[in-house]
């Protein structure tokens, strides 16, 4: 546990390999939760995380940059392509139709922060030329799921699946299931548990300390 609670804690990795990968994944998550043109929803995904990839394995780039240019380069690649709205109103489930506008506002805001700080500064710690399998992408309707490996260098997988939701003429990933565990399910458990015993705003508060970490 976290001091002040734990926020945004995956459970269940805990070997080293899979926490490494989990750190990759959640790349995989900023840059696959974007909006993708109907009928190639596979191929967008492979695209978005090569795009990604190609930064990391740049050894020129990331020689001649600096941290923080290195990790605000992947922060604007991902906040750019990000469906922030459809991902926060998922998690903070029934309890975001109670909130205000601005309210609403503040959590998208400090929820992003939140994944950048803590994410971005763990996947280049940890990035070390993980591959990507794309199995298959399902549509039915008006949503779509595409399934995917992630392989480290000592062949440890993890099973990784987008879902997406079509928004007019575009697809748009609202969660990602790693090893059976949703994303957004695994979220909006804590946001419960941490409203339920105290209260909305002490669940800002904590989102508003780990600004601070």
């Amino acid at each position: 546990m976290e001091k002040n609670g734990y926020i945004l804690k995956l459970e269940g990795k805990k070997s080293v390999c899979k926490i490494a990968a989990v750190v990759f994944i959640w790349l995989c998550v900023l840059v696959t939760a974007m909006s993708v043109f109907a009928g190639s929803a596979l191929e967008k995904v492979r695209s978005n995380i090569d795009q990604i990839i190609a930064v990391l394995d740049d050894k020129q780039f990331r020689e001649s940059h600096s941290r923080e240019e290195l990790n605000e380069t992947l922060r604007e690649i991902a906040h750019k392509k990000f469906d922030w709205d459809e991902i926060a109103r998922r998690s903070l489930g029934l309890y975001w139709k109670e909130r205000s506008q601005d309210e609403k506002k503040e959590f998208i805001l400090l929820f992003t922060r939140l994944l950048e700080n803590t994410y971005i500064n763990k996947i280049v710690d940890n990035y070390s030329g993980e591959r990507v399998l794309y199995e298959k992408e399902i549509i039915d309707g008006d949503r779509a799921l595409v399934e995917t490996r992630i392989i480290n260098k000592a062949e440890k997988e993890i099973s990784v699946g987008y879902r997406l939701l079509k928004k007019g003429d575009k697809w748009c990933a609202y969660d990602v299931i790693i090893e059976g565990v949703s994303m957004v399910k695994n979220y909006r458990a804590q946001f419960y548990d941490i409203i339920r015993k105290t209260s909305y705003n002490e669940l800002m508060k904590r989102l508003k300390e780990k600004q601070l970490d």
